[in-house]
């Protein structure tokens, strides 16, 4: 066991921090009990929890199950199986030994099926562990005799009962298993689907889309409501005499006017539209002052990460980073407006900016990314008819000019300044505001159609994380195959063979940097463990060390030490703020060794989970509970405490109360 190192590196990509890289809790009913569930419902998810390396919560849940009326067989062998998970056999209290051996009588009444004749067997081998003289070949023959389940989940359980002699008769098979089935079912493809956050769905940006500066209307109207007025002032003035003059002026007037209203209103649509679009792919690169490790800036690191590994063929990461900056610019703008607000942590749209990067490049490849400047570009035709109707309107409206002032000169050469003034005020903004609630229709659709496009994207990712994560119970057996070799490997480097060992323990704790993720109400789980065997010996502890990647399968960095009972100066456990635990051992002739057993607390729970629970189940799927037990026991009696078992009698242990603190 080495101390914890105080240094940390990140070798990961977006979303990386110091210490734990990401953090998910999957939404599961895997382990969730309410007060309304059955008997049998409890039973169930206590059974998960076993099974997934929780005994002591599975006991609980197993225990109340039986004692509301689940009594089964099944039930009772389970129940046996949570009190001796994780467990050697000198961590017994008397009254759990009693309640063991009590077993048999409490299925008396219970038919002869495979369930029971497992319970005897588990009684015959703690009855082999009580008398280590004893013959314990018809035990193991019954085990041999039992069907696959329930043999395998005596050996998996009572790993740290089955000790000596008693251990090695199985030991071959128990390792042959587990290095067969410690890459079974696809491991190293599909554990990484277990770390990775659920994503976060897709949304569209709430609000208007058009934005009118304050006051659009009220100055729109103020400015028309007069040019209205001189306007038709003029238009009589002109009508009064009824020449043909006027007349035919008039019918020309409005029809230019009415062709430069048109066309106008499309031109100014289509290049204010050409204008926005050039701005959004061609942007400089816009980064807000915010606290480090902040989420936009980890939006930023996620962008620029995808961005960069998803490029165009044979583009160079760095050029490709420096086209892409205005597109990029703005897409990242608007991720960070849909998400900032809703405590939404980056990890989970990472599939969002990932599908925004390969979309640009699948773009960029296609030649179609600029594809808006041929949608906006603004007609000949449109532009031609436009100054044409111009053009028009001079002469016609100095027709009706001459035809007003011929009625009366005062009043029309005075409506005809005001027109003037007015309307050029007054069409500008009724032009401005046509375009916006054009472009505010646009927009809508378009994110219409990205939203339908970033949903599909959203299903198909969903289901393939969801096809892909493997369950708890594989997570477990890969880990307790995991743990196997480890303890061969341990045994190796001591050159000890299981008659050697009066009792073992395993300690795991996440090696950091490394990735955690874990299901609602469940333990947290860790993509690097640091691995920590103590065997104990008739000579003294003998402990190995190993660095497990439980992505890839693979343990390395092993580290071995050796000490007698006596050298254990004291167990000590520092709880620091968010339920993080460290456990130190100080030995009489060296620094503390320290192992950082649970990681504090920084992700929410889900809303109905108590935190101190989960870091209580976290503890006993670590093995933290019984370990810390058998250190304190050593560092208080020493060599002593070997022979509790033997000063206590057939029976058990000294009473839970004498038991050193």
């Amino acid at each position: 066991m080495t101390a914890q190192a105080t240094e940390t590196y990140n070798d990961a990509g977006p979303g990386a921090t110091i210490g734990i890289q990401a953090a998910s809790v999957h939404g599961s009913n895997v382990y969730q009990v309410f007060n309304e569930s059955s008997p049998a419902e409890k039973y169930r998810v206590g059974v998960r929890f076993l099974e997934n390396g929780a005994p002591n919560k599975a006991h609980k849940l197993i225990d109340e199950a039986i004692a509301c009326g689940h009594d089964t067989a099944e039930a009772h062998f389970h129940r046996a199986l949570s009190l001796l998970s994780k467990r050697p056999y000198r961590d017994l209290t008397s009254s759990e030994r009693d309640r063991l051996l009590r077993l048999p009588k409490d299925l008396t009444t219970h038919p002869d099926d495979d369930w029971k004749r497992a319970s005897d067997v588990v009684c015959e081998l703690l009855a082999c562990m009580e008398d280590p003289d004893s013959d314990h070949t018809l035990a193991l023959q019954d085990l041999d005799a039992l069907p696959r389940l329930q043999h395998d989940r005596i050996l998996r359980h009572l790993d740290q009962i089955l000790t000596g002699h008693l251990k090695d008769s199985v030991w071959s098979e128990t390792l042959a298993t587990a290095m067969a089935a410690r890459a079974d079912n696809g491991r190293t493809d599909r554990v990484w689907a277990y770390f990775h956050p659920d994503p976060a769905k897709p949304r569209r940006l709430k609000g208007p889309a058009a934005v009118l500066p304050h006051g659009a209307w009220p100055r729109a109207v103020a400015w028309s409501a007069p040019f209205v007025f001189a306007l038709g002032h003029l238009i009589w003035s002109a009508l009064i005499n009824a020449e043909p003059l006027p007349i035919l002026s008039l019918l020309l007037l409005a029809a230019a006017g009415y062709v430069a209203l048109h066309q106008g209103r499309e031109w100014h649509f289509r290049a204010g539209r050409l204008k926005e679009k050039e701005h959004e792919h061609a942007g400089r690169f816009r980064r807000e002052r915010l606290p480090e490790e902040g989420f936009t800036d980890r939006v930023d690191d996620a962008f620029s990460y995808y961005f960069g590994k998803y490029r165009p063929k044979d583009a160079k990461r760095k050029d490709w980073l420096t086209d892409s900056v205005g597109i990029r610019t703005t897409l990242r703008d608007e991720v960070v407006e849909l998400y900032r607000e809703s405590r939404t942590p980056a990890e989970k749209i990472h599939w969002l900016i990932r599908f925004m990067a390969r979309d640009v490049r699948d773009r960029w490849e296609s030649d179609t990314l600029f594809d808006f400047r041929d949608r906006y570009a603004v007609a000949g035709a449109t532009k031609l008819w436009c100054w044409i109707s111009c053009l028009t309107l001079a002469p016609a409206s100095a027709g009706v000019l001459f035809g007003a002032l011929q009625a009366n000169p005062l009043t029309a050469a005075l409506a005809a300044v005001a027109s003037v003034v007015t309307g050029r005020f007054a069409v500008p903004w009724w032009l401005y505001i046509s375009s916006e609630y054009r472009r505010a229709a646009d927009t809508e659709q378009e994110r219409a159609g990205a939203l339908a496009e970033r949903r599909r994207e959203y299903d198909r990712w969903k289901s393939k994380l969801d096809s892909t994560r493997p369950s708890e119970e594989e997570m477990e057996e890969w880990l307790n195959c995991d743990k196997t070799v480890i303890l061969n490997d341990a045994l190796k480097q001591h050159s000890l063979a299981w008659h050697d060992i009066l009792g073992h323990a395993f300690l795991q704790a996440p090696h950091r940097p490394c990735k955690r993720a874990r299901v609602t109400d469940g333990p947290w789980r860790y993509s690097k463990y640091n691995m920590v065997v103590f065997l104990l010996t008739e000579d003294g502890v003998r402990e190995v060390g190993a660095k497990l990647d439980f992505e890839r399968a693979q343990t390395d960095g092993q580290q071995r030490d050796n000490f007698r009972f006596e050298s254990i100066s004291s167990v000590h456990v520092d709880q620091t703020a968010g339920s993080g635990y460290t456990l130190s051992l100080t030995l009489m002739n060296g620094e503390p060794k320290r192992v950082l057993v649970n990681e504090p607390e920084s992700d929410p729970s889900e809303p109905d989970e108590d935190p101190e629970e989960i870091t209580e189940i976290s503890l006993d799927a670590a093995g933290f509970s019984s370990t810390l037990r058998i250190l304190e026991g050593i560092a208080a009696e020493g060599k002593n405490w070997l022979d509790r078992d033997r000063r206590s009698g057939p029976s058990g242990h000294t009473p839970p109360g004498d038991w050193p603190d």
